[in-house]
């Protein structure tokens, strides 16, 4: 058999059997002409912090930050760490969609965060392309339709041999949806179409996380959720994210926050591990940190918790 020049990555829910609690970052790609540097040092910084695995963000159409691929595939050949890299359809067809996702499979990228997408900022009113996906879950039933070697069909054109893809597909998850039903009929649609895991949206409530996680169990939804967060410094900021994000914010945490900019990093990073702890006993099978601009604060976070 020839040697692919790129190494299948490790699977994501592999790490996640093997380990009873991992710690994940979320990076975002820089803005379109920005310098790579700053990217680069922020992955070096997060593996050697304790990142187990990272995942790469898919700027929505219009956001101008190119790079997901091949920055997903630098981690996991240049640093030799697992990465997922999100996916986004609601730009494109069925057909582009699989071209996209097997330039993923010859990188030898094996984890795919199945997104519809999010609109650009201010569009709340744009539509997706005529014949694009409309929901994720059309999107993840695709994606497993290659694993089991099922390709669109070329008029006129014949394939004699068809190779499976090898994907571990994750989804989002919205434990603070408003619709209590949706918000888990939803991530049932996404699991029956092929969805492996779950990673939530920003997420600040263990009480929220723990109500879905039994809520799922009810339904017979078992596969692992990572609660999905990011470090907040004071309590002006936590208030902007609750009603940014559209997610709860506990009166606990919010008053374990500093009134206003912090004078040491240790009242920022108390709460925030108390907060991770809330999760762990919850059930929780690791911490996905959303880190944004807040490189170092994350490091600290991740040293501590490793």
């Amino acid at each position: 058999m020839t040697r692919l020049p790129f190494a299948p990555d490790v699977k994501v829910i592999d790490l996640l059997k093997q380990s009873t609690f991992t710690l994940s970052a979320e990076v975002i790609p820089p803005r379109n002409g920005a310098s790579q540097s700053e990217i680069l040092g922020q992955i070096s910084a997060l593996i050697e912090a304790g990142a187990q695995f990272l995942s790469v963000t898919k700027g929505a159409g219009g956001s101008l930050r190119g790079g997901s691929l091949p920055i997903a595939q630098l981690i996991k050949e240049s640093f030799r760490t697992p990465c997922i890299a999100h996916f986004t359809c609601r730009d494109l067809v069925p057909e582009e969609v699989e071209n996209q996702i097997m330039d993923h499979h010859y990188f030898g990228i094996r984890n795919i965060l199945a997104l519809r997408g999010d609109p650009p900022t201010g569009q709340s009113e744009w539509q997706s392309r005529p014949g694009a996906h409309s929901y994720a879950h059309q999107l993840i039933s695709q994606i497993r339709d290659l694993n089991q070697g099922r390709y669109l069909e070329r008029q006129g054109f014949q394939v004699g041999s068809r190779e499976a893809t090898d994907f571990c597909i994750g989804s989002a998850v919205y434990p603070d949806h408003p619709n209590l039903e949706e918000r888990i009929e939803f991530f049932r649609q996404k699991v029956e179409a092929g969805a492996e895991y779950g990673i939530t949206q920003m997420l600040f409530s263990p009480d929220s996380y723990s109500d879905f996680l039994e809520r799922c169990a009810k339904t017979g939804i078992q596969v692992p959720v990572l609660p999905g967060t990011r470090i907040l410094k004071f309590q002006s900021q936590a208030q902007k994210m609750a009603a940014r994000f559209e997610v709860a914010m506990p009166k606990d945490f919010l008053k374990s926050l500093p009134e206003s900019e912090p004078t040491s990093p240790d009242q920022i990073l108390e709460p925030f591990l108390h907060l991770t702890e809330r999760f762990r006993a919850a059930g929780a099978p690791g911490l996905h940190l959303f880190v944004l601009s807040d490189t170092t604060l994350c490091c600290q976070a991740l040293g501590r918790l490793r």
